[in-house]
């Protein structure tokens, strides 16, 4: 059973990488088709049904599009996740390089502590993370049960106490969708049977989704905190007396640099693809939703869509925030180099120090396929954007 401190404190990610393997996204090579058949999961059980089999009204229309573009939003976006393993092993390798380097013996003790406290804290609010969504999850499911069954009772009452009329139940339903040729809404069979085919469905689509959130979070802040760690390291330069030592340790600063420099350029070709689609289709969710808000009233399912509608704006607004924290600690290294002194250096370590500043001067962050950075301006411009689209569609509407 899961612990909420890792049993190896200078290990990269553990749970993350655990998380991964079960569904076949890491360590490929033993379970690489695990992912394929939850793909094929969604596929069948929420794409068919939501495209092939129609809506009684233009609200459950929006609703069950919105879900649509919700889920293929985690399931797609785990595929270009698994898309890009090639990617993926060298970025858990360079962190894993650069984690060996720091919590070598000669290096000073607060770099060690900072390294050992992420991974603690990522590993501590992963794991509360999972068990809050497990939790919600579960919520999500077995709530709709006792209503469904309370009202059903109640109808199968009111027909066999007045014969003249004919009650017609219409139960409440995991997602907005039909199931194939059953009718899930209305009958009690078609239901039930839809039922047992959901259970799993909603735990899987709640564990995917989770899984998504906490490696790219995981992922975000490990290599800014090795970012932070060579600015930590360029300030601890300035206070040794020796100029020998100073050098000794610029030395080591170049290695780190580079290491780090590669880590977030791996992260970038990891997540381009991701947050692209993360992003466009975080642009329809807010529309649709906007539009599904604007002509239903208030009942269960519109806090259910609520919910979901917060679900996709923190995960967003994580992303960019995520992303400009590790675009600033960019921008501090470049700073912290040109206060290190580098005019008391020897040629070839000023040379060296010249490069390091020059790199430092080219952004580093996360792009979506290198079309925008994902930054909080970014976010505020999608912001944007989606109220213009929304406008849009409910004048066509």
């Amino acid at each position: 059973m899961a612990s909420f401190k890792p049993s190896d404190d200078t290990d990269v990610m553990p749970l993350v990488l655990r998380l991964l393997q079960v569904i076949g996204v890491w360590d490929v090579q033993r379970c690489r088709y695990r992912y394929v058949a939850v793909f094929l999961f969604y596929v069948f059980g929420i794409l068919i049904p939501k495209l092939c089999f129609g809506y009684p009204t233009l609200e459950t229309a929006i609703a069950g599009y919105t879900e649509l573009i919700l889920e293929t939003n985690v399931f797609a976006g785990m595929l270009l996740f698994y898309q890009r393993y090639d990617h993926f092993v060298p970025l858990v390798d360079e962190l894993r390089a650069f984690a060996a380097i720091v919590f070598q013996d000669n290096q000073p003790m607060f770099l060690r502590t900072n390294l050992t406290d992420l991974n603690l804290r990522i590993h501590k609010y992963t794991l509360c993370y999972c068990l809050y969504m497990c939790f919600c999850c579960t919520v999500y499911c077995v709530a709709p049960l006792g209503s469904n069954i309370a009202g059903y009772t109640a109808a199968m009452a009111d027909t066999a106490s007045n014969s003249s009329s004919s009650t017609t139940f219409a139960f409440t339903l995991y997602l907005e969708q039909g199931f194939y040729w059953l009718d899930n809404r209305t009958s009690l069979l078609g239901y039930c049977v839809c039922t047992v085919f959901m259970f799993p469905l909603m735990y899987l689509c709640a564990y995917t989704a989770t899984v998504k959130v906490v490696a790219v979070f995981n992922m975000i802040k490990y290599c800014q905190t090795v970012l932070r760690i060579v600015v930590l390291k360029l300030r601890l330069l300035k206070t040794l007396p020796d100029v020998r030592q100073r050098s000794d340790g610029m030395s080591e600063v170049w290695v780190l640099h580079q290491r780090a420099l590669r880590c977030a350029e791996l992260l970038e070709l990891v997540l381009q693809p991701l947050l692209l689609m993360q992003f466009v289709l975080c642009i329809l969710i807010w529309c649709m939703m906007l539009l599904y808000f604007t002509v239903s009233g208030i009942n269960v399912k519109f806090i259910n869509m609520f919910l979901l509608f917060l679900f996709v704006s923190i995960e967003t607004f994580g992303y960019c925030y995520l992303g400009t924290q590790l675009s600033q600690e960019s921008i501090n290294i470049g700073q912290a180099l040109y206060a290190s002194g580098w005019y008391e250096y020897d040629v070839q370590m000023r040379k060296h120090i010249s490069f390091m500043i020059m790199r430092s001067q080219r952004r580093v962050g996360l792009t979506a396929a290198k079309f925008c950075f994902v930054d909080m301006e970014q976010f505020g411009a999608m912001l944007n954007m989606s109220y213009s689209f929304f406008v849009v569609l409910k004048d066509a509407f």
